[in-house]
């Protein structure tokens, strides 16, 4: 089985590279012929990769341990499910598998069907194509998925138990999913940017690719955090980790793409910054993938050190200094049709959010460079803490949620109407009100009473945007994808509610419990029943029964404990969260020296419920705005008949009969 898997990925490299050819080559010679061959050849490539993914994950499933990948990631007491997500979490099963998810994309790309944009759509296969024999190439030369093990081990190393999570399930596919999507607008983009072409109509198709990169990387950083909430043990989601970060920028950079893209469409602006921003998209991507595998980071979420993360880095050379050149050479093909003619207009937002987003992902890549650059420059070693990132995070945030708050009682290119003026003073006034309400609460801090201003304001500006199509009888299925871009602009207004109230409001206790002890804290009795220990298959349970109750609520039961992995040596803790919309009760616990001792850590998070909400919004309204809409059938003849006409061929159809 190693050596036919070998043997597959040799032929899908071949095969990949040779689509490419074809396909671009067919294209600049205009050879149909060639071109379609180079398609069928790019398919072959795809079925290839498919069969090798099916070969590892089949080793993995059997725990055959001739593999050196399932020897490394697998052990014969792992579930079934977690067995399938060592696919994922060694380099080169991630490899492969971002290979496949690349090519099964590249192939709906080039073969769904479509109205339009064919010009762009072939040539930008084969560069998909060339990606992809780049992708499999690290494969063959650097990261063989299908290598033997010298000595056919009777077990496994057995995968880490922190990854041993259902999040992780999901989590790392998702996204390489992005990843992988990420490149469908860079090779549409590189199209545009070396022909020339001024056509337009492949901006929507471009728009939707990347709306769908967006919200896929979206959700894999959400449940991301999801999972180092539940599982790292220390009460936070996001740590400003590189890894992390790696992940972030690409987000950043393909919501201005999308907004930047939007503008192009509507109103023939930021051309050349659309083009820039789908090629910075994708490569932040890589550069991503060069922070997870080049070793200069040692992070949890970080492969082991290669010379395959340079590769990458290579790459992001390659590409950025050619795009830079013809975007200078070329700029003034890529003049906007129209300036800008009033600051209270959409085209005005959208630059004032590009420009904060671009700011936040500048300080992020700064941030995450500061190790390695003040390593190499000044032979020291310099680490930035949070506040770094939030002395731009809280301003950056606050601007996109105040421009968001009006963006749907404002036009393009037109000054808002009378009504429309009326609409914004409302919010406006909503938006104070609500700020108001908040201090009357108890909230003094600046960036809370912000936060609480602008979302009221954002949900009054959807509301009344609803209000006003309302009445003037405009049909609501009619402006589906409008409503579904306001939705995901909710979304990020619930995830910046729950971020702020879970920064500025959270509190924590430590404490050490026997059982049948108790403890006051945070408005809660916490009491410790009892501890208990439990053996089995490979792992040891260590575990502190816990009460908690509150004032006018019912007692809730939660377990923290700790696990003890035999086969890696290894402690983990697996920490208990009572979670409602208010608040999460966090406990951590730790086995004391004493008998029936425990050490407790207690934290109160504010509002964590509504990050996760915000993501779950953001994903509906992204599957609303990108569900297809249902074509009608166009009538036979666009100028009807004379009723005349039409009586006189009845007439002589009966006279014929």
């Amino acid at each position: 089985m190693n050596v036919l898997g070998q043997l597959v990925l040799l032929a899908a490299l071949v095969g990949s590279g040779y689509a490419a050819f074809a396909c671009l080559i067919g294209y600049r010679a205009e050879h149909p012929a060639l071109r379609r061959t180079g398609s069928m050849a790019g398919a072959g490539a795809v079925l290839l990769l498919s069969i090798a993914a099916g070969i590892l994950t089949w080793a993995l499933l059997t725990k055959d341990f001739q593999f050196a990948y399932v020897q490394q990631y697998s052990h014969r007491l792992l579930p079934w499910y977690y067995s399938l997500s060592a696919l994922w979490v060694g380099q080169a099963g991630s490899l492969l598998l971002w290979a496949w998810m690349l090519g099964a994309l590249a192939v709906a790309y080039r073969f769904w069907p479509r109205r339009s944009a064919d010009r762009v759509r072939e040539p930008a296969f084969g560069i998909l194509m060339a990606y992809l024999c780049f992708l499999v190439s690290t494969l063959v030369f650097g990261a063989d998925p299908m290598q033997q093990s010298l000595a056919t081990p009777s077990e496994g190393d057995g995968l880490s138990p922190l990854l041993q999570h259902p999040a992780m399930l999901i989590h790392p596919p998702i996204v390489f999913l992005a990843y992988a999507a990420s490149a469908i607008p860079f090779a549409m983009a590189a199209v545009v940017l070396v022909t020339g072409c001024q056509k337009t109509d492949w901006i929507a198709e471009a728009r939707a690719w990347a709306l769908f990169t967006w919200s896929v990387l979206g959700a894999g950083i959400i449940i991301g955090g999801y999972w180092a909430y539940e599982e790292l043990g220390w009460g936070g989601y996001w740590a400003w980790d590189p890894v992390e970060n790696g992940s972030l920028m690409p987000w950043l950079t393909g919501t201005a793409l999308i907004h930047a893209l939007m503008s192009w469409q509507y109103r023939g602006t930021l051309k050349r910054t659309a083009l820039m921003l789908a090629l910075a998209t994708f490569g932040l991507c890589n550069f991503a993938t060069f922070l997870t595998r080049s070793g200069i980071f040692s992070s949890l979420h970080a492969f082991s050190q290669s010379p395959i993360g340079w590769m990458f880095l290579a790459l992001m050379v390659i590409l950025a200094v050619p795009a830079v050149v013809l975007i200078v050479r070329r700029r003034m093909q890529w003049q906007p049709d129209r300036p800008i003619e009033s600051l209270i207009s959409r085209e005005a937002l959208v630059v004032i959010g590009l420009i904060a987003l671009l700011l936040l992902t500048v300080v992020t890549l700064l941030g995450t460079l500061a190790v390695p650059l003040s390593n190499l420059l000044l032979g020291r070693s310099i680490a930035v803490g949070f506040a770094f990132y939030n002395n731009v995070l809280i301003p950056t945030g606050l601007l996109l949620l105040a421009a968001m708050a009006i963006a749907p009682l404002l036009r393009w290119g037109k000054l808002p109407t009378a009504i429309q003026k009326r609409a914004l003073l409302a919010t406006v006034v909503l938006g104070a009100i609500a700020a108001t309400g908040a201090f009357l609460y108890g909230i003094r801090s600046p960036v809370g009473l912000g936060v609480t201003a602008f979302t009221a304001a954002a949900v009054a500006g959807f509301a009344i945007a609803f209000g006003l199509d309302f009445r003037n009888r405009q049909s609501v299925g009619s402006k589906r994808r409008q409503y579904a871009g306001y939705a995901m602009h909710l979304g990020f207004a619930c995830l910046a509610v729950g971020i702020a109230g879970s920064s500025l409001g959270t509190r924590r206790h430590e404490t050490d419990l026997h059982a049948g002890e108790s403890i006051q804290w945070a408005g809660r009795t916490i009491l410790c029943r009892q501890l208990d220990q439990q053996q089995l298959p490979g792992k040891l349970i260590a575990e502190a029964q816990l009460e908690i109750s509150r004032h006018g609520e019912p007692p809730v039961t939660l377990r923290p404990a700790q696990h003890y992995h035999s086969l890696q040596d290894q402690w983990t803790t697996e920490v208990a969260i009572h979670s409602t919309w208010r608040d999460d009760f966090y406990t951590i616990a730790q086995i004391g020296e004493e008998d029936g001792q425990v050490l407790l850590t207690l934290i109160e998070n504010p509002l964590i419920r509504w990050i996760w909400l915000g993501g779950w919004v953001m994903g509906l309204g992204t599957v609303v705005r990108l569900w297809p809409t249902r074509r009608r059938k166009a009538p036979s003849s666009a100028v009807p008949e004379p009723k005349g006409l039409m009586r006189a061929k009845k007439r002589r159809a009966i006279t014929k009969a």
